[in-house]
């Protein structure tokens, strides 16, 4: 197995020979956009050699890999082209046509005790079992203006950390994610090799306190907890006549009762109404889509109480217009899953860590399976109540 305690210092210094864009010599936006698909790409492949492929089954292995390989195929087309031809412009134009922001995954088996990847081995005579600490997997989506001005939404789920443990974990990262890609405009830096490392290190100190507090409440060491009263739920929406207010409704709710929502939306509608939008947004689809969206699913995650009223709220206030414009309730909206976080179907792992209010666009009724996938709430509801792509 590879240990993973590489220094960040070792790892930046695999992107120093990539472009970077100079404040002092602004270059025009088309440039950037080529500029920027190759320093993802270039991350990608350093983090691939890094890490290697998908595991084998092996609990000390890693895992690198990305997760929608047909986005990984446009952009190279877009980089080689601009490459070949010097054409920034029409370079600029493909990246920003591809469908969605490219998608990665890192999978680390959270380090022992000790400071190694394998679990540490107690002597049989001893009583204080040594917990196996599982593994833990960052999802990343690597949207267009990324690095330079933009950072990477990130998702957080592990085998044997407790919710409130992955949350804090979580929170560092995007902080780190910021901290690096924002807070260094306009060049920005790659941080996908810090945030191994970072994730590495914070779960291990996440897992001893987990110990810890399970062992001083008598517990055996291993813990999923800290799921007491926090639910998931994914409800189905058939459709949406004005988008752009029905989002803006929907973000409010979250906010006011705290309950983290991603909805995802068929984006063949979208491009009907707005043929230039594409990839997430957390204002909305789009930010300023306005007309009919259709295929829309939403994923809720918060206190039970609260999911529950944020469901109730959804079928007894106004959220929408009819085709006349008049305001509306909604009307065929279907719950496929309500529980409580931490019960899974047999075979699945658990719904990853996520916060706040995103919208994110699909295409198809396999981009749809990928987005639910990505949440392990691939498999809800049954017959006629599972989910149904638009069109």
């Amino acid at each position: 197995s590879r240990n993973v305690a590489h220094s960040s210092d070792e790892r930046s210094r695999a992107f120093a020979s990539t472009p970077a864009m100079s404040s002092a010599h602004a270059q025009p936006p088309s440039v950037c956009a080529a500029e920027l698909a190759q320093r993802r790409l270039m991350e990608c492949e350093c983090l691939a050699a890094m890490y290697g492929g998908p595991m084998a089954g092996d609990a000390g292995s890693s895992s690198f890999e990305v997760v929608n390989p047909d986005v990984e195929r446009e952009l190279r087309a877009a980089v080689d082209a601009w490459e070949a031809s010097g054409d920034s412009v029409a370079a600029a134009l493909t990246v920003r046509a591809v469908s969605a922001p490219l998608r990665v995954s890192l999978t680390l088996a959270v380090p022992s005790a000790s400071g190694g990847d394998e679990p540490d081995e107690p002597a049989p005579s001893d009583p204080d079992r040594i917990p196996e600490r599982g593994t833990v997997t960052l999802a990343a989506s690597l949207p267009t203006n990324y690095p330079a001005a933009e950072a990477p939404a990130l998702e957080l789920s592990a085998t044997h950390l407790s919710r409130d443990a992955i949350a804090r974990v979580l929170r560092e990262l995007r902080s780190l994610a910021s901290e690096r890609t924002v807070g260094q405009a306009p060049d920005g830096f790659e941080c996908l090799s810090e945030l191994a490392q970072a994730v590495a290190d914070l779960s291990s100190a996440a897992a001893a306190d987990d110990e810890a507090r399970m062992k001083a409440n008598g517990g055996d060491g291993v813990t999923a907890g800290g799921d007491e009263g926090h639910a998931h739920a994914v409800v189905r929406i058939d459709h949406m006549n004005d988008g752009k207010g029905y989002t803006k409704t929907l973000r409010r709710w979250s906010r006011e009762l705290r309950v983290d929502a991603r909805v995802f939306y068929e984006r063949k509608s979208i491009r009907e109404n707005n043929p230039e939008g594409s990839g997430r947004s957390p204002e909305g689809p789009d930010g300023g889509l306005t007309g009919r969206v259709e295929g829309v699913y939403a994923v809720l995650g918060g206190d039970g109480d609260d999911v529950r009223t944020f469901l109730t709220r959804l079928r007894t206030e106004f959220v929408d217009v009819d085709a006349r414009g008049a305001r509306c309730k909604e009307r065929k909206s279907t719950v496929l899953t309500l529980r409580r976080a931490g019960v899974v179907k047999p075979g699945e792992e658990r719904v990853p860590e996520f916060d706040g209010f995103e919208c994110e666009g699909y295409v198809g009724a396999d981009g749809l399976e990928d987005a639910l996938a990505r949440f392990n709430l691939l498999h809800v509801g049954a017959g006629a109540q599972r989910f149904q792509p638009a069109g």
